[in-house]
């Protein structure tokens, strides 16, 4: 499949910063709610993290929050009809061991509180929670499984949909965009990939997008004014975070390179607000080194047209 790549020269857009993190934190989790971004969990020194906390954007400050259930990293959450669903992730079990969960909570500008619901069925970690027409679908995690989860929040059930191989891999990046669920890039069992498959829920198909110009996984991604932005990961041998950003549009038959980031970056994530695109946490290191090379950078992309 071809593609195309513009040099670092011609590329749009410049890089801001806003207010930092409370703490440092990789493989947190990031969704835009009521106009705020909330942030929460992470990895840890020795075990997940459990913050919870909030960025005010007309004050450029975080602000904490009720702490989630427990410590989480690399978990799924999402913003769906007033509620915050936390999902899956590293997680502590009774017996203090860290280990991938099915357990969701819920929580609301209601009650301040996070409330328990119905859980996955099955145990997913390093995998995307991604809100879509009313419901949630959880795809990818640490084996291909070739299912994807689906929860309706009214019924409050799960269904498990069937997924081609290779589809349900590790460290996708992971977005709806026109209605459809795009999983670009990420970690199956050849290593990482080049892939971009495309979810219609509508029809249960799947399709093929742009093939990525090279494979990787980590990487933070946003839908801002109409382009999927790509931002950093981890190179496809695992041994280089990546600080290159790249963009894409539907009907566009590749990929096109935008500024740099400040610095190289895996296990961010990204969000969207009036300001620009948010690329919150994350680290210099992936894997093991995460907890190690964590940051509490909160940085703002912006495209020169905007």
């Amino acid at each position: 499949m071809s593609f195309m790549v513009l040099s670092p020269v011609e590329a749009q857009g410049r890089w801001e910063t806003a207010a930092r993190l409370d703490a440092p934190r990789a493989g947190l989790a990031v969704v835009v709610h009521e106009g705020r971004v909330y942030a929460a969990g992470g990895s840890g020194l020795t075990t997940p993290r459990a913050e919870f906390e909030s960025y005010d954007p007309e004050y450029d400050r975080w602000f904490p929050e009720n702490p989630l259930p427990r410590g989480l990293e690399q978990f799924g959450m999402a913003s769906l009809d007033g509620r915050i669903y936390a999902s899956g992730g590293y997680a502590p079990g009774e017996d203090g061991m860290v280990g991938p969960s099915a357990a969701m909570w819920s929580w609301s500008t209601e009650s301040y509180i996070w409330q328990s619901e119905i859980a996955m069925p099955g145990s997913k970690a390093d995998f995307a929670l991604v809100p879509l027409d009313g419901q949630l679908y959880a795809i990818g995690g640490l084996h291909d499984d070739e299912t994807v989860f689906a929860f309706d929040p009214e019924a409050r059930e799960w269904d498990s949909l069937d997924a081609p191989a290779g589809v349900t891999r590790r460290a996708a990046a992971t977005l709806a965009v026109d209605g459809r669920i795009h999983v670009i890039g990420g970690i199956s069992a050849d290593g990482a990939s080049i892939r971009h498959d495309i979810f219609d829920p509508e029809s249960g198909s799947w399709s093929e997008g742009p093939a990525l110009p090279e494979a990787r996984s980590g990487s933070a991604v946003a839908l801002y004014q109409g382009r999927v932005h790509l931002f950093g990961g981890q190179s496809a041998d695992g041994r280089t975070t990546l600080q290159t950003h790249i963009s894409w549009a539907p009907g566009e038959t590749g990929w096109t390179a935008e500024a740099d980031l400040p610095a190289p970056r895996t296990g961010a994530d990204a969000v969207v607000l009036e300001r620009g695109i948010f690329l919150v946490g994350g680290g210099s290191g992936g894997g093991f080194f995460a907890p190690f090379t964590a940051l509490d950078a909160t940085d703002v992309f912006q495209d020169d047209a905007s």
